[in-house]
């Protein structure tokens, strides 16, 4: 692994921290910001596809599925600012998905750092079980509580980007 690679990681680690620590702390505020920054981006995107579509049709250098797709990111924007309520209350899923995901990468990693004789390959396979076990019970039971999964969810990042610095900067010790 290069110093490139070490650095992107341990910007990454930092960055799982540091929402972690916010998604932990503050998870109502945190879930509504979601669901609003969501709800903007996607009205600002839907809107932006319907005017270039509008502006470009006549050019005939637009593709057919602007407009449609336009009109559904700004439906889901106005959705979401709209029926914050409705959105949370799917949140667990899509954070089980990721959760899975992220586990899914740790696993892979685990395994990498096992077969290179790395002596703390089984932490990051304990680490990788657990973030993908909390992902299952998150895609299995999706109507838990917003905030509770909020504050789990950032206690897990932030243990997952404590652990991933831990490693950068012991294989960092290493290759420096």
């Amino acid at each position: 692994m290069n110093k490139k690679e070490l650095a992107g990681q341990l910007i990454s680690a930092v960055v799982y921290i540091a929402l972690g620590l916010i998604l932990a702390l503050n998870p109502g505020m945190s879930a509504n910001l979601i669901c609003s920054g969501i709800g903007v981006c996607a009205l600002v995107y839907g809107a932006f596809s319907i005017l270039l579509y509008y502006m470009r049709r006549r050019d005939g250098d637009v593709s057919r599925f602007a407009l449609p797709v336009g009109i559904a990111f700004a439906a889901l924007g106005a959705f979401c600012l709209i029926a914050p309520e409705v959105v949370l209350s799917i949140i667990p899923l899509l954070f089980g998905v990721v959760l899975l995901i992220d586990g899914s990468g740790k696993l892979g990693r685990a395994f990498e750092l096992r077969r290179a004789g790395f002596p703390g390959w089984s932490t990051v396979l304990v680490v990788a079980l657990l973030v993908m076990l909390f992902g299952v019970l998150l895609v299995t039971q999706p109507y838990m509580a917003v905030e509770t999964v909020m504050r789990l969810f950032g206690a897990l990042l932030t243990a997952d980007g404590a652990i991933e610095l831990y490693f950068i900067l012991r294989i960092y010790r290493n290759v420096g």
